[in-house]
């Protein structure tokens, strides 16, 4: 069973499946007995929807789904539009086969009772009783290879343009290097420890590689902007970061206003390194079974523009980066606007960057079809730049400013690596296509130097 170990179990000869969606299953189970129920679970991504089928198809039994609960990320409107015959930008598994898909529609129905939940168990007591609708089919998780370069490294980091491009490189990245190992939810995840994404840019529009829509976004932001309790989940990013609850005063819960906080400290001192909102309480979460996967968001002014970074414990690459990074995105811009300075960079340090071995196959397609075999584009490293000449016998590298003129690093030499590797212990690339370019100037520089050869640097 997919998600064994989060899914609420009920009686396991029952008919009806409860999707809570992103609400607390406890929060709508304590209301229903357990015997109108067979399984309750969350449905957090429209990919999850392929595990739900899979684990109906296990237990053919289940003939309906009720949906419920908060519908933060559009997932519950995904499921109605798979229902209805269309799966326009949702990822079924290949193993899902279409006649399958099409079996599952014809004997399983969704009872939408989103904002009904107080009539849950009525209406599960007026269903017909069904039986099961097949003989019990196992499709499991997709039998593909997908190995792993194996390495002992950590701290991976990406600059891109933009979140779009972002997810690209990091799909890549630990479909390539992550770890295979277990996960707390019963299945295999590819991990990668502390992955450093530098979004330097904003996205024009939504990328045709994601699986939302900017109306999906648009009903997600709240989530991360707006400080309002929303009494169907336990917590929200919103609400701990400009209503976050202190407990334990005498005069009762008290909230505060981080973000509003974080604005005064920069709008005080620009220089501050104080401009800084948790999510975590520990009181609430160090014990609890549905803790904050964002932790800390910190505001600095660097050149004149606000940079912001975002530390995140847990992330699910396929399932929640891309829309916590538009929202993250989206915050800086309005704490931005509010000062009145230009956006700087986003930067996402994810603690365990994973990949669900559920979705390896749906990012292996992604990466086929918009990444593999694609070329870096070129771009200046902000490092600077580097002028390669000969001069009294000697090969020349100067290191000059991204603005223009040189700066005070210059090496000399009459071998090209030595003169490679000082400038490389230097810190002076931040680009591995500009490392690679100096490189072989050097080496034309060097050929040059011996056959007493005049030498001029080829562009970029």
């Amino acid at each position: 069973m997919f998600y064994g170990d989060v899914l609420k179990l009920g009686d396991p000869s029952g008919q009806v499946g409860i999707c809570t969606l992103w609400t607390e299953q406890e929060k709508i189970l304590k209301n229903i007995d357990k015997s109108k129920y067979c399984v309750a679970g969350n449905l957090y991504s429209s990919y999850g929807i392929n595990a739900m089928i899979k684990n109906i198809f296990a237990n053919p039994r289940i003939r309906y789904i009720v949906l419920c609960g908060a519908d933060l990320s559009g997932s519950g409107n995904a499921l109605i539009k798979v229902m209805s015959g269309n799966t326009d930008g949702i990822r079924i598994d290949a193993n899902i086969a279409p006649e399958l898909l099409d079996k599952f529609r014809a004997n399983v129905k969704v009872i939408d009772m989103r904002g009904k939940e107080s009539e849950i168990e009525r209406t599960i007591d007026g269903l017909p009783k069904l039986g099961a609708f097949c003989e019990p089919i196992e499709l499991g998780t997709l039998q593909e290879s997908f190995p792993t370069l194996s390495t002992s490294k950590a701290g991976f980091a990406i600059t891109v343009k933009s979140i779009a491009d972002g997810w690209l490189r990091l799909l890549d990245t630990i479909m390539k290097f992550g770890e295979e190992k277990p996960s707390e939810y019963g299945i295999k995840q590819k991990e990668i420890l502390d992955l450093v994404m530098v979004i330097e840019g904003d996205d024009e529009g939504i990328a045709p590689w994601f699986s939302f829509t900017q109306t999906d976004l648009d009903k997600y932001y709240p989530t991360v902007l707006d400080g309002a309790k929303n009494p169907n989940v336990h917590y929200t990013y919103g609400e701990r970061l400009f209503s976050h609850p202190m407990i334990g005063r005498q005069d009762g819960v008290m909230k505060i206003d981080q973000v509003e906080l974080a604005f005064e400290h920069i709008k005080k001192v620009p220089h501050t390194r104080r401009a800084i909102a948790f999510t975590w309480n520990v009181e609430l979460d160090s014990t609890s079974q549905h803790p904050p996967c964002i932790t800390q968001v910190s505001w600095n002014i660097k050149n004149g523009k606000l940079c912001q970074t975002a530390t995140i414990r847990s992330n699910d690459m396929f399932n929640a980066w891309p829309m916590n990074a538009f929202a993250l995105r989206e915050l800086q811009r309005r704490m931005a606007k509010r000062l009145g300075v230009e956006m700087g960079q986003t930067i996402i340090i994810s603690n365990s960057a994973h990949l669900y071995e559920n979705t390896w196959s749906a990012a292996a397609k992604v990466l086929e079809k918009y990444y593999t075999g694609e070329s870096e584009q070129f771009a200046e490293d902000p490092l600077g730049y580097f002028i390669v000449s000969l001069q009294n016998g000697e090969i020349v590298l100067q290191h000059c400013l991204p603005t223009g003129g040189p700066s005070q690093y210059v090496f000399r030499g009459k071998n090209a690596i030595d003169v490679y590797r000082a400038a490389v212990h230097e810190n002076l690339f931040s680009k591995f296509d500009h490392a690679a370019y100096v490189g072989k100037e050097l080496a034309r520089a060097e050929e040059a130097l011996k056959k007493g050869q005049p030498f001029v640097q080829d562009k970029a």
